[in-house]
């Protein structure tokens, strides 16, 4: 898939929106130095080579159903499908299962927090972390049934049935999909305001918590150790691997949030998707030159 930047009519910026592109850029900076200590342009593969694995039919349709918006009205129905999801094609080694074996984690450290009220407004938390996780579930289920899958899940699937690409350059793609591009989109469609930030910033600290499991569930389906994805070598070697871990985390959601807040402000709405858009592909194309180098 080809990444297509939409400005729709955004040519001239006021300030406020100059100022909101100006520190996504900076923010998405702090990302990618994370993950590769340096930023360096680069261009996805051109081509495609097929080598999907063969689900049986069975379990085919069984992702199909688990996926389904009828299956995952309550997040603790998405807590069970998206690890049943995971055990399917991971048991498989099948790479479309990677987003899968990070978010089951995350959701094992987001449902309990929410259950024991650590945050000011536990209903906005569980409704953020509901229509969050269902973005992703949205895109199994239009990938299981054959419809179109959403437009920044494209690269995730095509990756994901590309012999060139490693279950953890896949689990990337979605872990960029999911974060730049659905979790501000989520964080509008629950009305978050303002207020929300504490609550924010503590669901994302929680997310990090997750981080020792998702290396691990990697590793043991998908051969692909991401720890310097998140620890970043370069900078866990100067300042210690959980702080580099925080970096990493506090970084992607102040980036979720201010996109967030632009998505909320119908001034800055478009300018804030192309904003986006080029964040996503920036990032795409830091990343296909990690997993060139086999970082993955």
């Amino acid at each position: 898939m080809s990444a297509r930047v939409e400005t729709r009519g955004a040519a001239r910026y006021s300030p406020h929106t100059k100022t909101l592109l100006r520190r996504s850029t900076v923010v998405l900076g702090l990302v990618l130095l994370t993950v590769t200590g340096v930023l360096v342009p680069a261009h996805a593969a051109d081509g495609t080579t097929t080598c999907r694995p063969q689900l049986p039919g069975v379990e085919a349709q069984h992702i199909a159903a688990l996926s389904a918006p009828s299956a995952n009205r309550t997040l603790v129905d998405a807590q069970s499908n998206v690890h049943q999801i995971a055990d399917i094609w991971g048991d498989q080694g099948d790479p479309r299962g990677a987003f899968a074996d990070v978010y089951a984690p995350i959701l094992d450290t987001t449902v309990p927090s929410i259950r024991q009220g650590v945050y000011t407004n536990s209903e906005w938390a569980r409704r953020l972390a509901l229509n969050f996780v269902n973005r992703y579930l949205a895109s199994v289920h239009a990938h299981a049934t054959g419809a179109d899958v959403p437009r920044e899940w494209q690269r995730y699937y095509q990756y994901a049935t590309d012999c060139r690409h490693s279950g953890g350059r896949v689990a990337t793609s979605g872990m960029n999909s999911h974060l730049i591009l659905d979790l501000p989109t989520a964080l509008d469609a629950v009305d978050t305001s303002r207020q929300r930030w504490a609550d924010f910033n503590l669901y994302g600290e929680i997310l990090g918590k997750a981080t020792p499991q998702i290396v691990a569930s990697i590793k043991a389906d998908y051969g692909t150790d991401l720890s310097e994805l998140f620890t970043a070598s370069i900078v866990g070697d100067t300042i210690g691997e959980e702080r580099a871990t925080g970096l990493f985390f506090q970084s992607v959601r102040a980036a979720a949030w201010v996109s967030g807040r632009g998505l909320a402000e119908p001034a800055t709405t478009a300018a804030t998707h192309a904003a986006m858009w080029a964040e996503w592909l920036t990032a795409e194309g830091v990343l296909d030159t990690s997993d060139a180098i086999g970082l993955f």
